[in-house]
């Protein structure tokens, strides 16, 4: 198979399952705060099963989407599942941390979960409310201590922060690192905003290639005290903070969409069976149902991979016009 040919792709090796499209938290960020896109809905084991079992190989499995995963008490079966049936996948999420009490943490050590992504866009509590729209700043930051206290010795799960960078928090980020560095968590991760004009998620919040000089010292004061107290400071795509929002690790092609592996390599599937072409399209689309390539309760995943909706869109990353929201990747959003 060629890896780069629009029909007779292999099954993916990497699976986004959004386990619950329900979540405790109103991010200012998020489309889910403003739009509900689909009924709101928690896997169940055996919907998950039937999601998983057409995969004959997986490397990564993601339990995250739009939602909360730990509002689902079927977490814990699903990644038991998973690690049954594919023992060297690695499985992880993100998570607000909210819930991540002690019963939930002991939890996640024992099905070992090898990754869990903490959610955190600040190192205020008045910040903290501002962007994720709920006052429990001290609440998740005692949970993550408590977390990090009790994985002293292990190896996983792998613990991290990640906050999305806007005008209105990047001056936090230094503070962040002595945060991260003051319960035990040994990695922070900056993303980048998917602009969906809503919330803070709009242009004058953006940071990317729009970098004043008041933001390039807090990304090297970051920097700075990251590596003074041993923290690894990232971006999402392991690339550093300042690369990523600088622009630098954008796709040398001049159709940022070019780049795309999404559509070869990887595929994420709603709660509701739905699959879409990637976890950040739902972010920046104007048109939701346009983007369903099919549902896999409804018709088995291999038709819908290497079906005629899921052909055209990858056909039409080669091109000047993808096929929308692909359009506007390297404006809402660049890989």
């Amino acid at each position: 198979m060629n890896h780069r040919s629009p029909v007779d792709v292999d099954l993916p090796r990497e699976l986004y399952a959004e386990v619950t499209n329900r979540c405790n938290s109103l991010c200012q960020t998020c489309i889910r705060t403003f739009e509900q896109l689909e009924p709101l809905h928690d896997l169940t084991l055996d919907e998950f099963r039937r999601i998983v079992d057409p995969f004959p190989a997986l490397d990564r499995v993601v339990l995250h989407g739009i939602g909360e995963p730990l509002l689902n008490a079927e977490l814990p079966a699903m990644v038991r599942y998973v690690k049954a049936r594919h023992p060297s996948a690695v499985v992880l999420f993100n998570s607000n941390a909210v819930l991540l009490d002690r019963e939930w943490q002991q939890t996640l050590i024992d099905v070992q979960l090898d990754e869990l992504r903490v959610s955190l866009d600040a190192a205020t509590a008045p910040t903290y409310a501002r962007v994720r729209g709920i006052d429990a700043f001290d609440r998740v930051v005692e949970n993550v201590r408590s977390f990090a206290g009790r994985l002293q010795g292990r190896e996983c799960p792998r613990l991290s922060l990640w906050s999305m960078a806007l005008r209105d928090n990047l001056g936090e980020l230094p503070a962040l690192v002595d945060l991260a560095a003051r319960i035990g968590v040994p990695e922070v991760y900056v993303q980048r905003l998917v602009l969906i004009d809503r919330g803070l998620a709009r242009e004058e919040q953006s940071l990317y290639k729009k970098l004043r000089a008041q933001e390039e010292a807090a990304l090297a004061e970051a920097a700075r005290r990251a590596g003074a107290q041993g923290v690894a400071l990232s971006a999402s795509g392991l690339s550093s903070p300042r690369a990523s929002l600088g622009g630098q690790d954008a796709p040398p092609s001049r159709q940022p969409w070019a780049a795309c592996y999404r559509l070869w390599k990887t595929t994420y599937i709603t709660a509701n069976g739905n699959v879409l072409p990637c976890c950040i399209s739902p972010f920046s689309t104007t048109d939701y149902a346009g983007l369903i390539l099919g549902n896999v309760f409804q018709t088995p995943f291999a038709e819908i991979w290497n079906g005629d909706r899921t052909i055209e869109r990858r056909r039409a990353l080669y091109t000047q016009h993808p096929l929308h929201p692909c359009e506007r990747c390297g404006q809402d959003w660049t890989l």
